[in-house]
């Protein structure tokens, strides 16, 4: 004699869908280490020319990729060996960062090149009024006192006449 009724199939859908959100997480991480690793493939294919590209484009830039590492073991050795190994197993990625790093060096040169040959337009402002000129303050009288007498009226007065 049982007056609840329990329907399964709610539980059996909402196990279903956080398996099949599960699984298109994975195939979404799988696609993209596939993704990930032709892009790689493809920059190790270029990766010589690129280099050979920064080094034409920015020499300096690569000497101070170099001498940035070579501190880092000087100062860090731990770090600057790790540092040293990733940039040997990772050739492709950091002569593509130097060269896009060279590229931008070279845009942000050419800009500043053309900037500066040109003239920048101005007017010449005459002055014709100083309008930041104001009148001089009176300055309030030291020595006063104020008279039990008074009214409140009498000091709103007297603290408009500032600004007057």
């Amino acid at each position: 004699m049982s007056f609840i009724n329990y329907d399964n199939r709610g539980n059996q859908r909402n196990s279903t869908n956080g398996m099949v959100g599960a699984l298109f997480l994975v195939l979404f991480f799988v696609a993209l280490f596939f993704v990930a690793r032709a892009v790689f493939n493809l920059l190790a294919f270029v990766a010589p020319i690129l280099f050979i590209l920064a080094l034409v484009l920015d020499y300096k830039g690569v000497i101070n990729y170099g001498k940035f590492i070579l501190r880092l073991v000087k100062e860090q050795p731990a770090l600057g060996i790790i540092a040293g190994i990733l940039s040997f197993v990772g050739f492709p990625v950091v002569s593509g960062f130097l060269f896009f790093k060279a590229i931008g060096k070279r845009m942000i040169k050419s800009k500043l090149k053309e900037n500066q040959s040109e003239y920048a337009e101005f007017e010449e402002v005459e002055d014709e009024e100083d309008f930041l000129e104001l009148p001089e303050l009176e300055k309030p009288i030291q020595g006063r006192t104020k008279d039990k007498n008074t009214s409140s009226s009498d000091d709103i007065n007297d603290y408009e006449q500032l600004f007057d």
